[in-house]
């Protein structure tokens, strides 16, 4: 899968200038909501090449970039000053602050145009899909008149990822065999089968409503992307319960967003 790749508007050195130029990158927020790598810099038409463990990214909008890989490729000296904690890139002639040098000499980031990304309103539409998708297997078991099985078979060919390979599925309350990476072993969970004796279908219980936490928290990364937070489901009593979730989606070859890695568990009673 290919990054994700932003349009950076400048650059910030601040406080996190010295853990550019490590290697480390030190946030002080506890609230990040997007991280995106794949960031790509031409400097006169010409791509900066990066350490693998010093890449640039975007955090909520924001972009980074290590200053000693731009200006090693401006020709620039940098240098570290513990002294005054100062970072001075200079040339043959003069000293320049880092800001001013890498706001006037970095022409652009460009955007990979063959990269469709999945975006923050893919990953809440294929939750409203997921949970739509569980509802209606529940209703359609309940009506006489209508058949499940198909419903829960597109369900699982149109948000799952089996067609593409496995699926990294960890059911929420699966025993002898936790994990279901195949299309039968995830169908035997949600309707029913002989996969293990606990599978009586998790589907077809009365589900009324999904929803998804919106505090939930997500990283994207081009044509893939996280997911993770609380799962609120309520059955035909009126009884809600909670499941704890993350998610892997990615870009299908057909444009749609699918699931490879889905683990749900219950919370943790102890």
């Amino acid at each position: 899968m290919k990054n994700r790749i932003g349009a950076a508007k400048g650059f910030v050195a601040g406080v996190l200038v010295m853990a550019l130029l490590s290697g480390t990158i030190v946030m002080a927020s506890s609230n990040v909501r997007e991280l995106v790598f794949g960031v790509r810099v031409n400097v006169d038409g010409e791509a900066v090449a990066f350490a693998s463990d010093n890449q640039p990214f975007i955090i909520d909008g924001r972009t980074f970039l290590p200053v000693g890989a731009i200006a090693n490729a401006l020709g620039f000296d940098v240098q570290w000053d513990a002294a005054t904690t100062t970072v001075n890139v200079t040339t043959d002639s003069a000293a320049v602050i880092t800001e001013v040098a890498i706001t006037e000499s970095v022409t652009e980031v460009e955007e990979v145009a063959e990269v469709n990304p999945i975006t923050p309103a893919e990953i809440a539409a294929f939750q409203v899909a997921w949970g739509e998708g569980l509802v209606a297997i529940s209703v359609a078991y309940a009506d006489e008149d209508e058949d499940h099985v198909p419903v829960a078979a597109n369900v699982l060919d149109t948000l799952y990822g089996y067609a593409d390979g496995h699926v990294l599925f960890k059911p929420t309350v699966a025993q002898e065999v936790p994990f279901r990476p195949t299309w039968e072993m995830a169908a035997s969970y949600f309707i029913g089968g002989d996969v293990e004796e606990a599978d009586t279908g998790f589907a077809i219980k009365p589900w009324t409503d999904v929803v998804w936490c919106p505090d939930g928290m997500y990283i994207l990364n081009g044509e893939t992307a996280l997911w993770m937070g609380s799962v609120y489901l309520t059955d035909g009593d009126g009884e809600v319960t909670r499941v704890e979730k993350s998610i892997g989606l990615y870009r299908a070859e057909d444009g749609a967003v699918r699931m490879h890695l889905h683990h749900s568990s219950l919370p943790h009673v102890g």
